[in-house]
């Protein structure tokens, strides 16, 4: 129970709110204990006397107290969410804090779908948990403690129920745990792969729906949903087995306390009557207390089995706390303005610890400000080469430097302000048009948004909207076409004047014409960046002042310009060649 412990330290801050929590709780369990003590004067003096007015005054004092309890419960309630819903906040917030700081490598390790899973459904576990503690787990010892004492004051004979019906609540709680924990462990990971399939059929419903494979992700989802009902169902039967055997504890105590109660009347014993009166109200007051008890032990293994589920929510959530960044920011990393120069010296670069290399020992210099064109066939390695210019990932083998300052000595924030990353699939934010292009650079005027969205070729689509720039954007862009997507993404890696731009097959759904606009507009930047431009097109690379060709392989097959590539590279020249008619020669 460790795990869900650590995290209790966000409920600590709510001191006040946890003292009233108790306090009310603590009247509330008195006035539980004090009711049935009064009533038993009522039936066994007042009653029995015919003393009406004692009658009277204890029962409006019963009805006092009632309404104490009732106002007490409010209290205790209230309290109790408010320290749950602001500690489980918190949480949540940190939580979401520690996933921003985690690296490419961490979250391919931990899968989207598990991260999802921690900060919404784990983090309701754990919030239930700060409830129920409030409500529960100071109660319970108290109202079994003291409904101990005073079942044992009021009659040692019948306190000999506990020893039948306290042992067998007790065991069934320690087998509801040993049974419960697992399934719970198992229940969150089922859940896991539940989320994980419907956020892949979310992300890819054009793929889906233009291959027909509905009926396949719809039997792959009716098999992870089958396999979360299972394990879900294979829990909660634990608990469905847990409240039929705790009621049947619950109503052999009353039943074995009526029936050592007929037995010692039967026999006369004087603990159970007064002037020759059976002590009716004796009995009825220690039925309340061993019920008492009973409730707080039920409690207890209420308590117990909801600690069980949030502890394996807690360890899940603590094990993303815990998780060592691979790629952490230097204490002392130089914040240096960039001039664009870039050194790759041996680098290999890996997905995984076991996995193979998909770049393979590069070397190679980029001088500031110049245009470099990167092509190769699919999966040699191009997007895996420029994620590692803003420190996305790490090399394992070999060094980066940038203005020959080693890319690891380098300050990451600083690093990556000066560098305009143009990813291979346009990402867009439900938003304005204005808002998806200002993520690059929120302080940048309305006069430097204008001259973006030009650049990118977005600015003639922005002005045929009524709302201009404050065009409403849905969540991925999907009011939008691809190329649009593109361009909006283009303008937002422009605004922050990079000094180094990356661009990651990112006009592949812009036409021609318009490709050589944008790059035509790059090339009259004031602040000349270093271009890094992933193409499969021939036609688009070959204007640059350079060409980078990677092979199969992940290798460096040649570096240079067009026309040296055309007699150095076989791979450039079989590509040249199979796209004759638009980047061989036809078009020059």
């Amino acid at each position: 129970m460790t795990n869900i412990f650590k995290l209790f330290k966000y409920a600590l801050p709510y001191k006040k709110q946890m003292f009233w929590a108790v306090f009310a709780m603590i009247i509330q369990v008195a006035v539980a204990f004090v009711i049935p003590f009064i009533m038993q004067y009522i039936i066994d003096d007042a009653l029995a006397t015919r003393n009406i007015t004692m009658v009277v005054v204890l029962s409006l004092a019963m009805l006092v107290l009632a309404f104490l309890g009732i106002g007490a419960g409010f209290l205790n309630i209230w309290t109790s969410q408010y320290i749950s819903q602001h500690a489980s906040a918190e949480l949540r917030l940190d939580l979401f804090n520690k996933i921003q700081t985690l690296s490419f490598k961490n979250i391919d390790d931990f899968k989207v779908s598990r991260l999802i899973t921690n900060a919404t459904n784990d983090i309701v576990r754990v919030q239930m948990f700060f409830t129920m503690m409030l409500r529960m787990i100071i109660r319970a010892p108290m109202m079994i403690v003291i409904g101990l004492v005073l079942a044992l004051t009021t009659s040692i004979q019948l306190s000999q129920v506990f020893f039948v019906t306290m042992p067998l609540l007790i065991v069934t709680v320690i087998i509801i745990m040993i049974f419960a924990y697992p399934r719970f462990k198992r229940v969150q990971t089922a859940l896991d792969d539940l989320n994980n399939t419907v956020l892949e059929n979310a992300n890819a419903p054009q793929v889906i729906k233009s291959f027909v494979s509905q009926p396949h992700e719809v039997e792959r989802f009716e098999t992870m949903n089958e396999n979360y009902r299972k394990v879900n169902t294979s829990a909660e039967s634990v608990l469905a087995f847990a409240e039929p055997v705790i009621f049947l504890i619950f109503n052999l105590g009353v039943a074995l306390i009526l029936l050592f109660g007929a037995h010692y009347f039967e026999l006369g014993t004087e603990a159970f009557f007064i002037d020759g009166r059976p002590r009716v109200g004796l009995l009825m007051a220690f039925n309340q207390y061993s019920q008492q008890i009973l409730v707080g032990l039920m409690m207890f293994a209420m308590m117990m089995i909801f600690v069980s589920r949030a502890d394996v929510s807690a360890a899940r959530i603590n094990e993303i706390f815990n998780a060592k960044i691979d790629l952490e920011n230097p204490v002392d990393g130089k914040k240096i303005k960039l001039k664009g120069a870039i050194t790759f010296d041996g680098v290999s670069f890996g997905y995984g610890e076991q996995g193979n290399k998909v770049i393979k020992n590069i070397n190679l210099t980029i001088n500031p400000g110049e245009k470099v064109g990167i092509i190769g066939s699919t999966g040699s390695g191009k997007s895996s080469l420029v994620s590692l210019i803003p420190r996305l990932y790490d090399p394992q083998h070999g060094k980066i430097y940038l203005d020959g300052e080693s890319l690891t000595r380098l300050d990451i924030p600083t690093l990556r302000q000066q560098i305009g990353f143009v990813t291979q699939q346009a990402t867009l934010f439900s938003g304005s048009l204005g808002t998806n292009i200002l993520q690059g650079n929120e302080k940048a005027s309305l006069e430097a948004l204008e001259v973006s969205a030009k650049d990118a070729l977005i600015y003639d689509f922005a002005k045929e909207q009524d709302a201009y720039f404050n065009y409403l954007v849905k969540s991925k862009g999907t009011n939008l076409s691809g190329g649009q997507k593109q361009r909006v993404s283009i303008a937002r890696a422009l605004i922050r004047q990079p000094k180094i731009l990356i661009l990651d097959d990112a006009t592949s759904a812009v036409d021609l014409a318009s490709e050589r606009k944008i790059l035509l507009a790059i090339d009259k930047l004031d602040y000349r960046p270093t271009l890094l431009m992933i193409s499969q097109k021939v036609a688009s690379v070959r204007r640059m002042d350079k060409i980078l060709v990677l092979n199969n392989h992940g290798e460096v097959d040649g570096f240079g310009s067009h026309e040296v590539l055309m007699k150095e590279s076989t791979v450039y020249q079989e590509i040249a060649k199979s796209q004759l008619d638009i980047g061989g020669g036809q078009n020059g």
